[in-house]
């Protein structure tokens, strides 16, 4: 078709035809395997000849989107429940909701949506309630405190803390509190009671817990280090290889609280 054809088409076919290209080229499939959370089902053609022109008719309906009223269309193709489709529209139709196209964007890579990238990003920079404190919560309360604590921690993957001062002053301010909640198990005795954290799909959550477990189950502790140090993301990478390293310099984190 010609960039006047596409001109001529109505904002429903220009939607409808853009979803067949979208689910043809594959792209977010390819996003979500090279992010390593799958295989490729079926085979996505970006980077071939077919997928090369799959994706000059995708630009040529972008340059036909533009100046039209669609924001709500493409909104609603950012947050359609294929994978394809919103990844592909994320590429372009961007600058209609740039912000939740970006959070698309990398939710492809991460196996969620942009929605809930966004969503990730709230929570990562929204701070506990002041009231009770530590000391004052009971014990299951203590250990949901940091379980909270944890997954805020993770949701900081989809936050550029390293290059914002306030954002990293509020990650820091996480890793402060999970060692703050670690203190007050340990000085309730119930440090036991982080054992089943090693099995949380979190990863945040099963570096602390194996920090904090070290003495006290150092076989699984050391595991879940090892297996975080091999496979998990780059900051939790790095955490749990800082936390080996130390460890078998016979030197363990959780002795200092």
């Amino acid at each position: 078709m010609s960039p006047n054809d596409y001109a001529a088409m109505t904002t429903e076919q220009l939607v409808t035809h853009f979803v067949a290209c979208a689910k043809q080229l594959g792209l977010g499939r390819l996003n979500r395997a090279v992010g390593g959370g799958a295989t490729l089902d079926s085979p996505a053609v970006v980077g071939t000849p077919e997928g090369d022109r799959l994706a000059a008719e995708l630009r040529a309906m972008a340059a036909a989107s533009r100046g039209r009223p669609m924001a709500p269309e493409a909104t609603a193709l950012l947050r359609d429940e294929d994978l394809d489709v919103r990844t592909t529209a994320s590429v372009y139709f961007g600058p209609f909701a740039p912000e939740l196209a970006q959070a698309t964007w990398e939710g492809a890579l991460a196996g969620c949506s942009g929605s809930e990238v966004i969503a990730a990003r709230q929570r990562a920079r929204t701070p506990p309630p002041r009231r009770p404190t530590l000391q004052e919560m009971n014990d299951e309360a203590l250990l949901a405190r940091f379980q909270d604590a944890g997954e805020r921690l993770t949701a900081f993957r989809f936050v550029d803390w390293a290059n914002n001062k306030r954002d990293m002053n509020r990650r820091n301010a996480v890793i402060g509190e999970l060692t703050a909640i670690g203190v007050e198990t340990k000085r309730r005795g119930m440090l036991g009671r982080l054992v089943p954290f090693l099995d949380s799909p979190d990863p945040a959550i099963r570096h602390h817990a194996a920090s904090a477990c070290l003495r006290i189950a150092p076989e699984k502790a050391v595991a879940t280090l090892e297996a975080l140090e091999a496979n998990g993301d780059g900051d939790t990478r790095a955490a749990a290889g800082w936390t080996l390293d130390r460890w078998r310099a016979g030197e363990c984190y959780v002795d200092r609280w």
